[in-house]
C-alpha cells in the first residue's frame, strides 16, 4: 500500500471500499478528510485515474510538512476553492497562496457564506439530502458547477485539489457529480461520500478550540457533523427524477457538448 494511505477505513459502514482496495485516503498534519478520487470503476470498464483529482477540507491550516508533500509528493498544480469570499477572509487560504499553485475561487453558496446565514439555513431541512437537492435546484449552483467542471476537464490543471471548508458537503456535491458524469455507479458515489464521516471528528476538534467557531460547532444540528450514506442516496435519485441524469443536468444549466468527453479524455483510464 502506498506510504500515507490509510488501510483503516472500517468505520461508518464502509467496509465495502477495503473489499474494493480503494484506498484512498491521504492523512496529512493539519489537512482533514484528504482522498483521491481516482480507482474508482466508471463506464466502459474504464477506471478515474489515480493522482489527478483530490477533494479534500480547507488547506489553511497547513503545516510545512503537509506544504511539501502537496508540492513535492503530489505536485499539486491548481486548487479550485469552492468557499465564498468571505470565507476565505475568515478562514485563510494556507501557504499555497503566491506559489506557482494556480487558485481557482468558485463559490457554490450564493448568500456569501455568511456564518449567520450558514447556521440558519441547516435548521430549514430534515437532513443535509433535502439541502442538496435545494441547492442543485438553483441555477447559479449549476452555473459554478459547470465552471469548476471545466478547469477539472483540462489536463494542465493536473493535479488538482477541490475543496470547501470542511469537505464534505459541497465538495461531497462537486464531487458526486463528477464521478456521475464519468459513469461511476452510484453505490461507489455514496461510498466515497460516506468516507468524510470519520474525519468530521478532527473538523469539529479543530473548530471546537477556536472562540470564534466553537459556538457554532453545537449551534448547527447534529446531521450537519454527519455524511450519512441517506443524504447523497436522496440526492442521486431526486436527480435522476428531476433531470434523467447529472449529463442531462448540465446540458439544461448551459453545459457546452463537449464538456463531458474532455472530462472522460481527461480522467478515464
Amino acid at each position: 500500500m502506498e506510504k500515507g494511505l490509510d488501510s483503516g477505513l472500517h468505520r461508518n459502514g464502509v467496509e465495502s471500499l477495503m473489499a474494493k482496495k480503494y484506498f484512498r485516503r491521504i492523512d496529512f498534519d493539519s489537512v482533514e478528510n484528504f482522498r483521491d478520487l481516482g480507482g474508482l470503476g466508471a463506464k466502459g470498464g474504464r477506471k478515474v485515474a489515480e493522482r489527478r483529482v483530490f477533494r479534500s477540507a480547507e488547506l489553511a491550516n497547513m503545516t510545512r510538512n503537509d506544504f511539501d508533500r502537496l508540492t513535492n509528493e503530489i505536485r499539486l498544480a491548481s486548487v479550485i476553492d469552492l468557499r465564498s469570499a468571505g470565507e476565505r477572509e475568515r478562514q485563510g487560504t494556507g501557504m499555497l497562496a503566491g506559489t506557482s499553485v494556480k487558485f481557482h475561487h468558485i463559490s457554490f453558496l450564493a448568500d456569501g457564506g455568511d456564518p449567520k446565514a450558514d447556521e440558519k439555513r441547516f435548521t430549514e431541512f430534515p437532513n443535509m439530502g433535502h439541502f442538496y437537492v435545494y441547492l442543485i435546484r438553483k441555477s447559479r449552483f449549476g452555473q459554478q458547477l459547470i465552471e469548476a467542471l471545466k478547469i477539472i476537464a483540462s489536463p494542465e490543471n493536473h493535479p488538482l485539489v477541490f475543496h470547501c471548508a470542511i469537505g464534505k458537503d459541497r465538495t461531497g456535491l462537486l464531487a458526486a457529480m463528477l464521478l456521475s458524469v464519468l459513469g461511476v455507479a452510484d453505490e461507489d458515489i455514496i461510498e466515497d461520500y460516506a468516507l468524510s464521516g470519520p474525519a468530521m471528528q478532527a473538523v469539529i476538534q479543530r473548530l471546537s478550540s477556536k472562540p470564534e467557531t466553537a459556538g457554532m460547532v453545537t449551534r448547527v444540528p447534529a446531521f450537519f457533523w454527519e455524511a450519512a450514506p441517506e443524504a447523497m442516496a436522496l440526492l442521486l435519485d431526486e436527480l435522476k427524477k428531476e433531470y434523467g441524469s447529472a449529463e442531462s443536468y448540465l446540458k439544461e444549466n448551459g453545459a457546452d457538448s463537449t464538456l463531458v468527453k474532455r472530462l472522460e479524455t481527461a480522467l478515464l483510464v
